[in-house]
């Protein structure tokens, strides 16, 4: 039996053909036995799952100064003004809402990454502490998904990119590649060839942990930005200047005033900036910021970054596509597809290596996007969903291949709108986790956690609740996305609920900021009505006493042997 569970839970110490560190990453560090012992009942966690080891906290103040650097100025953002010109904003007004949204956005990110920062523990475990151990699964169970169908729709815009890089290297000899697939499949031979090398070139990326690709960050942070304003210049260059933005204008149907729609149109692209660039990541934030040295290094580094590269991209790619519109006639709002313009008009060499450049930078720097904003949240929350058998790098190995492969992005992206429809809408259920996890932190708990509770299924434990499940939180969570719920049926075909200014749209265009808020006012009622158990004992603590203790001693109270770099650390956290 010892046999089985060892080849079952880890891996032998090598492999045949196969390096000996990647053999180490895939391993499970501790058995079934090891994990009785420190968390008696159940397996509630494994090494990815506890506390970062102080040896471990080796994120910076640059560290997320880099990452929101090179995540703001990448293909996604770029393009993050055409639905709101296409919903009939014109070019200023949707310059407006993106920097607002991305205000909002930054701020809400820095609070929902401040737990992590002081308890250097992920989202899988913070959501114990408010839906209860097995309450937890369902949101890490939806956030699972959304992550497998974002890596694969990330994959497909990097192999865009190694599609121009394959133009620009081998010419005719590629762009005629005999395409031997039926049209209902939603691709080509050619670009089949270019996704599944770029899911192999980004594959590798699942070995690793985010304090080990800190490198990676460095990397995009001072490559692509050159790539984005390169692109931005040669359009401005190449068209003269955006002109009067007429090739953006969209004519709406609406029996509504011009106000009114515009209004809305607005208050809908604030969310929409909120939703699209920063939704994922403020949930996820513990799973980055857990590794911060300090709680000073998440906060400065992401206020310095995240407000103003996001909006200052976006806005490129606004004034970009009017430039494409005075160059060829319809404007083009992505990167790539600016590109794959360029070469059609020139293919000349020198053209064809500057294409290369900026193409290979953009793809690179897709794998940095993936690692951060989908590999590193599901390869977590998969090892709360099995800990027994599932680390962080078997998750992303996962993820790697259920959403590179199994949710076909070639195909969604083309003839899935429906389905797109509602990963994208799935926002509110996302935007209502945050608000109650910030209002248990900020303003039920005071910040302080008993991390051990948060590690066992003793009905005696602080989080347990009732059977494991928290009912206030699931309350709330129902309130939470009950106001834009109709709204996103609407967005699914449901047409009695698809009205563009009817109520239900209405409310469903603030739906991020809606369900969070709401979320948060029921969670915070409820809890100062009839306050769950134990919740007395936190709130006579001044503000985040138990932070300051779990660093210091550990998870169970012992001393650790990093002892006196962890009081050096207590130390800093008490200045902030």
């Amino acid at each position: 039996m010892d046999r089985v569970r060892q080849r079952v839970v880890g891996l032998p110490g090598t492999i045949k053909g196969v390096p000996a560190a990647i053999v180490e990453a895939v391993r499970m560090k501790e058995t079934d036995e090891e994990l009785v012992n420190r968390f008696g009942q159940h397996k509630w966690s494994n090494e990815d799952l506890d506390p970062v080891k102080p040896e471990r906290r080796n994120w910076s103040t640059w560290t997320f100064f880099s990452y929101w650097i090179g995540e703001s100025w990448g293909a996604s953002t770029w393009s993050v003004g055409s639905s709101m010109v296409a919903g009939g904003l014109v070019w200023y007004d949707a310059m407006i809402a993106i920097i607002i949204g991305h205000l909002i956005g930054s701020v809400l990110t820095v609070w929902n990454g401040r737990g992590g920062s002081i308890y250097h523990i992920g989202f899988p475990v913070w959501i114990r502490a408010t839906f209860g151990p097995w309450g937890g699964l369902v949101p890490v169970g939806i956030r699972c998904v959304l992550d497998m169908v974002w890596f694969g729709i990330q994959t497909y815009f990097g192999a865009l990119f190694l599609d121009i890089v394959f133009q620009c290297v081998f010419g005719h000899s590629w762009t005629n590649i005999h395409n031997s697939l039926p049209e209902s499949s939603g691709t080509t031979t050619r670009f089949m060839v270019a996704y599944f090398l770029y899911w192999c070139f980004q594959f590798g990326s699942c070995f690793f942990r985010p304090d080990q690709l800190k490198w990676l960050l460095t990397l995009k942070a001072f490559t692509i930005p050159f790539a984005c304003l390169g692109l931005f210049i040669w359009s401005l260059a190449r068209s003269g200047g955006p002109g009067s933005f007429k090739s953006l204008a969209v004519t709406t149907k609406s029996t509504a005033s011009h106000q009114e729609v515009v209004a809305w149109g607005i208050v809908a692209a604030i969310n929409n900036a909120i939703n699209g660039e920063f939704g994922p990541l403020i949930a996820s934030e513990p799973d980055i910021t857990r590794y911060s040295r300090r709680p000073r290094d998440q906060i400065v580094g992401q206020l310095l970054a995240a407000p103003w590269s996001a909006s200052f991209t976006a806005t490129m790619g606004i004034i970009a596509a009017s430039c494409t519109g005075r160059i060829w006639g319809t404007a083009i709002w992505n990167p790539a597809g600016i590109l794959d313009a360029i070469l059609a008009e020139n293919n000349d060499p020198k053209t064809k290596f500057a294409v290369f450049l900026v193409a290979f930078i953009f793809m690179v720097g897709q794998v940095g996007t993936n690692f951060i904003a989908n590999l590193i949240p599901f390869g977590v929350d998969s090892t709360a969903m099995a800990p027994r058998y599932i680390n962080i790098v078997r998750g992303q190995i996962i993820c790697c291949f259920i959403g590179g492969w199994c949710m076909v992005p070639w195909k969604v992206l083309v003839s899935g709108a429906v389905f797109l429809s509602c990963i994208t809408g799935m926002g509110i259920f996302m935007g209502c986790l945050v608000g109650i996890m910030l209002s248990d932190y900020f303003f039920i708990r005071k910040g302080n956690y008993f991390v051990e509770d948060l590690y066992t299924s003793d009905p005696n434990g602080r989080y347990w609740y009732l059977h494991g499940w928290h009912w206030r939180a699931y309350v709330a969570y129902i309130c939470g996305i009950f106001l834009p719920f109709p709204g996103f049926l609407g967005t699914l075909g449901v047409k009695s609920l698809a009205a563009p200014l009817g109520p239900a749209m209405k409310l469903y265009n603030i739906g991020y900021l809606t369900s969070t808020f709401t979320g948060m006012a029921v969670y915070t009622v409820l809890c100062k009505i009839s306050p769950p158990d134990n919740v007395a004992e936190a709130r006579t603590m001044p503000f985040e006493t138990m932070g300051q203790k779990e660093v210091l001693h550990g998870l169970h109270g012992r001393r650790s042997d990093s002892e006196e770099v962890e009081e050096v650390v207590v130390d800093e956290e008490k200045k902030v």
